[in-house]
């Protein structure tokens, strides 16, 4: 924990870094920002302890790459959790949250899901995931349209008027090629639609969502899972790499012709 800890100061350090060399040549011709993968924390119940699991989920998810990008500074009730695994933060030195949190032009986000969780005195951060009757994508993510939108305005209460940007959104499912050389994907042609219009409805809000990017235009690598999850709205055959867009696309290519959901 201690040298993720570190990781995750030094992956940030230099990030304030690259922003301050982009900003400082080329200034006039290239906007700069930053994409954190978020995920908005719920408790299973309104118990104390499950708060409690919540705000220290979020903490570890959300707030300790936040807090520092956006406020300058580290949250401190997970710098005292951290503190059982972190012998010293002088890792932190003068003058790097600072640079941290230099202005940007547009912050970027990645959502896939929302999360519950409840309280777990065993954990090392006192919480683990609980059931969600939610539907699930192939990844087991709960669909949560409504809470993506609790996010947006979260961020905008607390953190930033930057434009945002949706850099990553999508879901994994098991997709098949029909005798007929099609894929149809309902779940993942429905997961868009109703993120899509979220997108829509905020900015109805004036939340300012200056962009959105659906992930992905191909089935790919997938980190861990290698090539078990389909995330792509573009069937792939790895053995013959022929491509075939899936319903999904179809419906993908249709909302940004005609502008409208």
């Amino acid at each position: 924990m201690e040298e993720a800890l570190k990781a995750v100061h030094h992956i940030l350090l230099s990030h304030g870094e690259a922003v301050s060399l982009l900003k400082g040549k080329f200034a006039s011709t290239t906007s700069v920002g930053i994409t954190l993968n978020l995920s908005p924390m719920y408790p299973a119940s309104n118990s104390a302890n499950d708060r409690l699991a919540a705000n220290n989920a979020d903490g570890y998810t959300n707030r300790w790459f936040l807090d520092p990008v956006l406020k300058g500074s580290y949250p401190v009730d997970m710098m005292n959790l951290f503190s059982k695994y972190v012998h010293s933060f002088d890792f932190i030195q003068e003058g790097d949250l600072e640079k941290i949190s230099i202005e940007c032009d547009f912050f970027g986000i990645n959502f896939y899901n929302r999360s519950l969780v409840q309280f777990n005195a065993a954990s090392d951060f006192l919480y683990t995931s609980a059931y969600s009757d939610y539907p699930k994508t192939g990844m087991g993510w709960d669909i949560s349209p409504v809470e993506f939108k609790d996010l947006i305005r979260r961020l905008r209460k607390e953190y930033t008027k930057l434009p945002i940007f949706i850099t990553e959104n999508g879901a994994a499912f098991d997709d098949h090629v029909s005798e007929d050389n099609t894929v149809h994907d309902p779940e993942r042609q429905s997961y868009i639609e109703q993120h899509i219009k979220a997108v829509a409805e905020l900015n109805e809000e004036d939340m300012n969502i200056a962009g959105y990017y659906q992930w992905s235009l191909l089935d790919n690598f997938e980190w861990a899972f290698g090539y078990e999850k389909r995330f792509g709205i573009t069937y792939v055959d790895f053995e013959t790499q022929e491509r075939i867009l899936k319903d999904s696309g179809y419906r993908y290519a249709e909302i940004i012709k005609e502008r409208s959901i």
